[in-house]
Protein backbone atom coordinates (compact mmCIF):
# COMPACT_ATOMS: atom_id res chain seq x y z
CA UNK A 1 0.00 0.00 0.00
CA UNK A 2 1.46 3.28 -0.58
CA UNK A 3 2.01 6.06 1.95
CA UNK A 4 2.47 9.94 2.14
CA UNK A 5 5.73 11.20 0.79
CA UNK A 6 7.63 14.72 1.50
CA UNK A 7 10.33 16.02 -0.12
CA UNK A 8 11.42 19.52 -0.04
CA UNK A 9 14.65 20.87 -1.95
CA UNK A 10 14.88 24.32 -0.18
CA UNK A 11 12.74 26.18 -2.96
CA UNK A 12 9.85 23.54 -3.88
CA UNK A 13 7.78 21.04 -1.68
CA UNK A 14 6.78 17.69 -2.89
CA UNK A 15 4.06 16.66 -0.79
CA UNK A 16 2.40 13.13 -2.41
CA UNK A 17 -0.71 12.00 -0.52
CA UNK A 18 -0.81 8.54 -1.81
CA UNK A 19 -2.20 6.03 0.90
CA UNK A 20 -4.49 8.66 3.19
CA UNK A 21 -7.55 8.85 3.65
CA UNK A 22 -10.10 11.86 2.62
CA UNK A 23 -9.63 14.04 5.60
CA UNK A 24 -6.11 12.98 6.42
CA UNK A 25 -5.28 14.05 2.76
CA UNK A 26 -7.21 17.82 3.40
CA UNK A 27 -5.60 18.21 6.73
CA UNK A 28 -1.48 17.24 5.82
CA UNK A 29 -2.36 19.82 2.93
CA UNK A 30 -3.49 22.50 4.69
CA UNK A 31 -0.40 21.97 7.32
CA UNK A 32 2.26 21.69 4.68
CA UNK A 33 0.90 24.91 2.73
CA UNK A 34 1.22 26.82 6.22
CA UNK A 35 4.33 25.64 6.95
CA UNK A 36 6.02 25.57 3.30
CA UNK A 37 4.85 29.84 3.15
CA UNK A 38 6.50 30.24 6.72
CA UNK A 39 9.74 28.61 5.60
CA UNK A 40 9.77 31.02 1.96
CA UNK A 41 9.63 28.09 -0.53
CA UNK A 42 8.64 29.29 -3.56
CA UNK A 43 6.12 26.19 -4.66
CA UNK A 44 3.92 23.17 -2.75
CA UNK A 45 3.71 20.55 -5.34
CA UNK A 46 0.64 17.82 -4.07
CA UNK A 47 0.64 14.61 -5.88
CA UNK A 48 -3.02 13.21 -5.73
CA UNK A 49 -3.54 10.87 -8.41
CA UNK A 50 -5.73 10.80 -11.15
CA UNK A 51 -8.63 9.62 -9.42
CA UNK A 52 -10.34 7.27 -11.41
CA UNK A 53 -13.28 6.48 -9.08
CA UNK A 54 -16.96 7.44 -11.29
CA UNK A 55 -18.76 10.43 -10.92
CA UNK A 56 -20.92 10.95 -7.62
CA UNK A 57 -21.45 11.10 -4.58
CA UNK A 58 -18.05 9.43 -3.26
CA UNK A 59 -15.25 11.39 -2.00
CA UNK A 60 -12.24 11.37 -3.62
CA UNK A 61 -8.69 13.02 -2.34
CA UNK A 62 -8.76 14.82 -5.93
CA UNK A 63 -12.15 16.07 -6.18
CA UNK A 64 -12.24 17.40 -2.75
CA UNK A 65 -9.06 19.63 -3.34
CA UNK A 66 -10.51 20.64 -6.33
CA UNK A 67 -13.70 21.68 -4.49
CA UNK A 68 -11.75 23.68 -1.78
CA UNK A 69 -9.70 25.35 -4.39
CA UNK A 70 -13.51 26.19 -6.31
CA UNK A 71 -14.75 27.59 -3.34
CA UNK A 72 -11.46 29.41 -2.68
CA UNK A 73 -10.83 28.08 0.69
CA UNK A 74 -7.43 26.33 0.05
CA UNK A 75 -5.66 28.71 -2.22
CA UNK A 76 -5.38 32.09 0.10
CA UNK A 77 -2.20 31.70 1.06
CA UNK A 78 -0.67 30.70 -2.84
CA UNK A 79 -0.53 33.63 -5.77
CA UNK A 80 -1.76 31.40 -8.50
CA UNK A 81 -2.20 27.32 -8.59
CA UNK A 82 -1.62 25.53 -11.73
CA UNK A 83 -4.05 22.38 -11.87
CA UNK A 84 -3.02 19.33 -14.29
CA UNK A 85 -3.78 15.56 -14.18
CA UNK A 86 -2.40 14.05 -10.88
CA UNK A 87 -1.33 17.49 -9.29
CA UNK A 88 -1.78 20.70 -7.67
CA UNK A 89 1.00 23.10 -7.99
CA UNK A 90 0.69 26.17 -5.50
CA UNK A 91 2.76 29.02 -6.39
CA UNK A 92 3.10 30.66 -2.79
CA UNK A 93 3.53 34.29 -2.04
CA UNK A 94 6.64 35.01 -0.39
CA UNK A 95 6.39 36.93 2.22
CA UNK A 96 8.09 34.90 4.95
CA UNK A 97 12.01 34.86 4.84
CA UNK A 98 13.70 31.37 3.49
CA UNK A 99 14.06 29.20 6.13
CA UNK A 100 16.82 26.09 5.04
CA UNK A 101 15.96 23.87 7.81
CA UNK A 102 14.23 21.05 5.35
CA UNK A 103 10.31 20.60 6.13
CA UNK A 104 10.08 17.02 7.23
CA UNK A 105 6.56 14.38 6.92
CA UNK A 106 6.86 14.47 10.65
CA UNK A 107 6.74 18.18 11.14
CA UNK A 108 3.19 18.25 9.33
CA UNK A 109 1.60 15.53 10.46
CA UNK A 110 -0.20 15.42 13.86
Amino acid sequence: MATPDLEDDGSIVTLDLHGLSVDEAIDLTYSTLRLAEDRGRNRLKVIHGSSTTQSGPHRTIKSELHDLLDRGSLASHATSVVRSQDTLTFVLDLTAASNPTPIKLRDVQR
